[in-house]
């Protein structure tokens, strides 16, 4: 189980590792390779996990249909919260590295049990996540495969999507950290240049209509906020990177606070350059399935359309990879504390990846991520996984903010502008919850928060039967 420390632990480590004293003190995470890993590839890790390329090619529209005009708000103030969210993560990272990330911090502000159920909120936000952003990766496979007059079923390519994202999680974490980074940076880059394309015919004179207090409310905001705030989950991934970082505890924290900031700028300028396209072409940006191919051709630049539909697929498919490898060390974290079996803290002694848990991780997103392809369609699915991937988020993401302050108050560092933080980014955390169910949302979303709930109980009750167990074999340990 994970050990428990003292409050005069905590004052003796505070002493010893401050975030001015950077140390490569490491958690329990055995048989990773470590010290591997750049600032450059930590980075790439939460890049990877934000896909910054999926959010104009398909979450900007759906945003814009709940949010209208008030788009680019609902992103400035996801951008706000994220950022906020990053500093609350940084109070651990900052201290000390390990894999199990937000599991492992929640665990050490709030306990064994508030921790668990964290670990268990994130794990569920991953896999979610994965099966959506596998969705996004089908359907413009599906579109890119057309191009060439070629046609494969949404399931097939899910399946594929899967299985080499698989693979690449298994090959090793410097390869696949430093492959989506690239690709990133190229996708990013084509869509800016459309941005920039899209300006200069506009007389970089963006329509106020848009971007005046005009037709905004904050109810539609606020529907906005939470598939806003989807566009950035997975940023902390690079805190499970701590056994792998170079010197962790500076470029952990870097990475973590810097990628919700950069893509957060990017994603409202280019929610405010898309809404300006869009307006007065007799189409609507809410309804577009490809806005970016529609903007490239509609200003003759079709052959930027070609390259940001590859990017896309390459972005939906490098964040499954992210989230797997994200994921799957955490799932190493629980095992080595007794809460899961043996078996995923298994690593390669090759490839240094936890073989087992990648497995495992990537078989139930691809039979959920088929499984629905299958059932229903593939625009349903990657708006329902991605809708109830952010309950999971945003719980731990709530959670890690109670968390830090308390955490601050153990080590007898606790600051009155730590509580003022704490406080403003669970106001900004509580808006998309809340939202979510009042008033309640129509179709199977009204059901989401309930599916989500049962999750958290089932691991409640799974946390304390693993406890009673190992209670039970350390009593007879003991006699």
């Amino acid at each position: 189980m994970h050990e428990k420390l003292s409050d005069a632990s905590y004052i003796e480590i505070s002493k010893k590792i401050s975030p001015q004293q950077p140390s490569s003190t490491v958690t329990n995470s055995p048989g990773l390779k470590a010290n591997s890993l750049s600032f450059f590839e930590v980075l790439g890790e939460s890049v990877a996990n934000i896909a910054p390329t999926a959010t104009p090619a398909i979450t900007i529209p759906v945003v814009f249909a709940l949010a209208g005009n008030g788009t680019w708000i609902s992103y400035i103030i996801a951008t706000v919260a994220c950022v906020l969210l990053a500093k609350q993560v940084n109070v651990f990272s900052r201290r000390y590295a390990t894999s199990g990330s937000i599991y492992t911090y929640v665990t050490d502000g709030l306990g064994s049990r508030v921790g668990f159920m964290s670990g268990a909120s994130i794990l569920f936000a991953y896999i979610t996540t994965a099966v959506a952003v596998l969705a996004g990766f089908a359907i413009y496979a599906h579109t890119l495969l057309a191009y060439i007059n070629i046609s494969l079923p949404y399931p097939v390519l899910i399946a594929i999507g899967t299985i080499t994202a698989w693979l690449m999680a298994q090959k090793g974490v410097e390869l696949s950290t430093k492959t989506m980074m690239t690709m990133e940076f190229l996708s990013v880059s084509i869509i800016s240049i459309l941005g920039i394309v899209l300006l200069f015919s506009h007389h970089f004179s963006i329509n106020p209509n848009n971007v005046a207090f005009t037709n905004i409310s904050f109810s539609h905001v606020a529907s906005g906020l939470g598939l806003a705030f989807f566009s950035f989950v997975g940023f902390e991934g690079a805190a499970s990177m701590g056994k792998e970082a170079k010197e962790p505890l500076k470029n952990i924290p870097r990475a973590i606070i810097s990628s919700p900031l950069a893509v957060g700028i990017f994603f409202v300028i280019m929610s405010l350059i898309m809404m300006m396209g869009f307006s007065g072409t007799g189409h609507s940006l809410g309804e577009s399935m490809s806005p970016l191919g529609f903007l490239a051709t509609r200003n003759h630049v079709s052959f930027l359309g070609y390259c940001i539909t590859i990017g896309a697929v390459i972005s939906f498919w490098s964040s499954t990879v992210g989230v797997i490898t994200a994921g799957s060390r955490i799932m190493m974290k629980m095992s080595s504390e007794n809460y899961l079996p043996k078996k995923f803290s298994f690593v390669n002694e090759k490839k240094k990846t936890p073989t087992f848990a990648i497995g495992v991780s990537g078989a139930i997103i691809g039979f959920l991520g088929v499984g629905f392809a299958l059932m229903t369609t593939i625009e349903n699915t990657y708006e329902w996984f991605g809708t109830i991937a952010v309950w999971g988020f945003l719980i731990a993401y709530l959670l890690i903010t109670i968390s830090a302050p308390v955490f601050l108050y153990k080590s007898a560092e606790l600051k009155i502008h730590n509580v003022i933080l704490s406080l403003i980014t669970a106001v900004l955390l509580m808006i998309p919850i809340v939202r979510s169910v009042y008033p309640q949302p129509e179709g199977p979303v009204k059901f989401f928060p309930y599916i989500f709930g049962a999750w958290l109980l089932i691991a409640f009750l799974f946390h304390e039967f693993k406890d009673l167990q190992l209670a039970k074999k350390a009593a007879v340990t003991d006699q």
